[in-house]
């Protein structure tokens, strides 16, 4: 009875394994790492008053975006993940900093059944 117990063990973990590398959590291994590129800053006029960068940086967001509904497990990663069909071309820090941007919310602050800003890379 032991051995049969062991046996089907060894077969459900296998099967664990195989799940993962393949379909899985683990899938990210095997995708080519992308290098994000840096984009150049805007350069702010020194003779701009403090007023007038404030203003700037009050304006509408110039970023591509398209609105997603959040399903329970989603997270901002995974929705941008699901928009590109793969790997996020951009550092995951950016991309949390312009989803804040669009929508004015933390992503640890997403509620299942709204819909959001999800920024578009492509």
């Amino acid at each position: 009875m032991k051995r049969m117990a062991v046996f089907f063990g060894i077969i459900i973990l296998l099967y664990s394994v195989y799940y993962d590398l393949n379909k899985g959590t683990l899938r990210l291994l095997y995708k080519e790492a992308t290098v994000a590129t840096a984009q150049p800053q805007e350069k702010v006029d020194q003779r701009q008053s403090p007023e007038d960068s404030a203003e700037k940086e009050k304006t509408p967001s110039s970023l591509s975006y398209v609105e997603m509904e959040v399903k329970p497990g989603d997270t901002v990663l995974s929705l941008v993940e699901d928009l590109l069909d793969g790997s996020i071309p951009v550092s995951i820090d950016r991309v949390i900093s312009d989803f804040e941007e669009l929508n004015e919310v933390p992503p640890a602050k997403i509620q299942i059944g709204k819909t959001y800003k999800i920024p578009n890379y492509q």
